[in-house]
């Protein structure tokens, strides 16, 4: 560890992330002095006009809370901002990071919030500042960067701005405020109502955005559930023409009666018909957009079954990198300031882009952009930077190699489709039709084909007034689809639609639900407890699950961030709807406790039963803990009766039923949640998948 410089009259750049501050601090000056403070690095640089003394948080250091030691209590508006040691045990370390930083700013006269810039960060930033540098927020300044390349860091401190964000941080301080008294009011109520009933353990919690979401899987769930499917039948001809065939099918898709399905069959069976009409339409299919948050969350879990929060931490790593613009936002739009011909060229050393690279660089670059804005960010994009690429690991690579082809295939021309219907006829009374495509031209495809399915379809060059003939007619029952579950892709889709939560919070509430064991499943499937939840919160307080109340609540927030609307006019909403809804509840707790109790006991035995045993085929596989060694296995009902079935559990995480069996040695899989990690875990330790493994 080196020696503290002498330092005086410096300004203090608060950064959010220890990476973060160690890219400001090489862009900042050559001469860097670093020092190490129980486990935290602390840079001391001398330029030719200033110095900086620049240190990070661990993301946020404060939160909200109250003085009252005791959980049950209710309802809490008393509120005040804490350091996180004095709310969650398990932040001890904050407690000396904020002490370090309070002894750097005694001797600081200029202080810079260079946290991210959107509502977190500036309410991070916000806070520090505030309560431990002890400064007025008015008389500080900000940092504004959407990458942590050398060239942007250079241009964003010599640029520093005053309140700047003003309107991010009233919105974030806004957000948390009326987040926490909806949740933490609504949860301590719901887990109140189990304090006089026995029950097996777990926590229950609602709140503003996590309640609506719940119900549009509840909703969907019953929707499914209370389908009616109805047969219907399809009629598919194999054509014979100049010695090729192919399939054409029944001009109406859906046949409703078999009697005609199958008098279609007798009638044209065998029988020769004359092509009426062909149309040939071309169509020009546009390059995609630049990723956003949403946009890369979803394709991400299209292509790779990555979780939105999976992919946000990926992409949050890359961009501490310097490798991907900022992740956190809303923008389908490039800045107009970046070199695109400098990126390009930066891309083309590496081996994987240079062919592609090389055909848009001898081209005039201009990409194709989306409608969505964000005053915060631009797109995603790769900054360039391509140091430290061979040691990305295996998922940040696949997802740094889906940004740069998103981002060459927005700079390449329109893709052209050619479709063809041919229109037959048999006798003047029955219709069959044969649809082909082909791609004419792939442009912007020919760069983004390792994530895009150009499907053709060829058919004879066929001329009007040809003669083919139906060699034979097939009769299929089909019954009408169940709307689907969703995914946590399509789910995250249906939140954006909605205006639930943010770009940054939506993927924590999707894994929230799934860690309070309300749903199931990459087909999202609400438990038993889900569907209490849901139908208890309708009947005694509906407006806390009400997705117009929570738009409107994200419309006003919204506004306050573009200082349109003021945060006491929200504030005071809050406080209506939420005492509202405490009293509605807190009059029917005994009865809210009995319906929550018994879900709870049925979703916990769910989970905890994987299965016929493989051993004994009689027993069923459960989930055991041992309270005298406080270990967790699997193991078979029918012990008793000589079963010695014992599986193997990770001792860390959150252990979920996943309802699957390995497609190999057909065992029960179990989801495994430890952290931001998350795996899928077959309970067969003799799996042949493992062994090959560990070889």
């Amino acid at each position: 560890m080196s020696e503290k410089p002498d330092f005086k009259n410096y300004t203090l750049v608060i950064c959010e992330k220890s990476d973060a501050a160690k890219r400001i601090a090489e862009a900042l000056g050559d001469n860097v002095k670093t020092i190490e403070k129980k486990g935290i690095k602390i840079y001391f640089i001398t330029n030719a006009n200033k110095k900086y003394v620049i240190c990070s948080a661990l993301g946020h250091l404060y939160g909200l809370g109250n003085y009252r030691k005791d959980r049950k209590v209710y309802p809490v508006f008393d509120l005040m901002w804490l350091p996180l040691n004095h709310i969650d045990k398990n932040k001890s370390n904050v407690h000396d990071r904020i002490k370090i930083i309070e002894e750097l700013a005694k001797n600081a006269n200029e202080f810079v919030n260079a946290c991210d810039y959107d509502v977190e960060g500036s309410t991070i930033g916000f806070n520090i500042l505030r309560y431990a540098c002890k400064v007025n927020y008015s008389n500080t300044l900000r940092a504004k960067f959407s990458t942590l390349t050398k060239d942007e860091l250079k241009y964003a401190f010599k640029n520093l701005g005053n309140q700047i964000d003003k309107g991010l941080v009233k919105a974030g301080i806004t957000r948390h405020v009326v987040d926490y008294l909806w949740g933490i009011n609504l949860s301590r109520i719901l887990m109140s109502s189990l304090q006089h009933i026995p029950y097996g353990g777990g926590v229950l919690s609602t709140g503003r955005v996590q309640g609506p979401t719940l119900k549009f899987i509840v909703d969907r769930e019953i929707e499914i559930r209370s389908f009616v499917t109805k047969p219907y039948w399809v009629a598919n001809a194999l054509v014979e023409y100049d010695e090729t065939e192919i399939y054409a099918s029944y001009f109406k898709d859906k046949i409703m009666k078999k009697r005609e399905a199958l008098k279609i069959k007798e009638e044209n069976e065998r029988e020769t018909g004359i092509v009426k009409e062909i149309r040939r339409i071309k169509v020009e299919l546009k390059p995609p957009t630049p990723f956003n948050t949403g946009d890369l969350q979803k394709e991400a879990y299209r292509i790779f079954k990555f979780s939105p929060s999976l992919t946000l931490n990926i992409a949050e790593q890359l961009y501490l990198q310097a490798l991907i613009s900022y992740p956190r936002t809303n923008s389908q739009k490039l800045p107009k300031t970046i070199d695109y011909y400098k990126i390009m060229r930066r891309l083309s050393e590496i081996n994987e882009y240079k062919e592609e690279t090389e055909i848009l660089l001898s081209k005039k670059l201009v990409p194709h952009e989306g409608e969505k804005d964000d005053p915060a960010h631009p797109c995603i994009y790769p900054t360039g930077e391509i140091e430290g690429i061979e040691k990305l690991n295996e998922r940040q690579k696949k997802l740094f190699d889906l940004i740069v082809r998103r981002f060459l295939a927005i700079f390449a021309e329109n893709a052209i489709m050619e479709r063809d219907q041919i229109l037959i006829d048999v006798k003047g009374k029955h219709y069959w039709k044969i649809n082909g495509r082909r791609y004419i031209h792939l442009g912007w495809i020919n760069f983004y084909k390792k994530y895009f399915e150009a499907e053709e379809v060829e058919i004879p060059l066929f001329k009007e007034g040809d003669k083919v003939l139906l060699k034979t007619i097939n009769v299929e029952e089909k019954f009408e689809k169940r709307p689907p579950r969703f995914n946590k892709g399509s789910l995250l889709e249906k939140m954006e639609e909605e205006n639930l939560g943010t770009k940054a919070t939506r993927a924590e509430i999707i894994d929230t639900l799934y860690k309070r064991k309300y749903v199931v499943g990459e087909s999202i499937m609400p438990t038993e407890l889900g569907f209490q939840v849901i139908e208890t919160l309708s009947k005694y307080s509906g407006r806390i699950i009400s997705v117009d109340l929570t738009r409107e609540m994200e419309k006003s927030l919204e506004k306050i961030e573009l200082e349109q609307e003021e945060p006491e006019d929200v504030l005071e909403k809050t406080f209506y709807f939420a005492w509202q809804a405490i009293n509605d509840l807190s009059d029917n707790l005994e009865k809210i406790g009995f319906e929550l109790k018994n879900a709870m006991r049925i979703t916990t035995l769910e989970n905890k039963t994987l299965g016929l045993c493989p051993m004994c085929k009689e027993g069923l596989l459960v989930i055991i803990n041992n309270k005298k060694t406080k270990k967790r296995f699997v193991g078979c009902t029918n012990y008793k009766k000589g079963c010695s079935f014992v599986a193997p559990l990770p001792q860390k995480g959150i252990i979920q039923n996943t309802g699957r069996t390995c497609s190999t040695c057909g065992w029960p899989i179990v989801q495994v949640r430890n952290g931001k990690s998350l795996w899928n875990l077959c309970i067969n330790f003799k799996c042949p998948t493992k062994v090959k493994n560990k070889k």
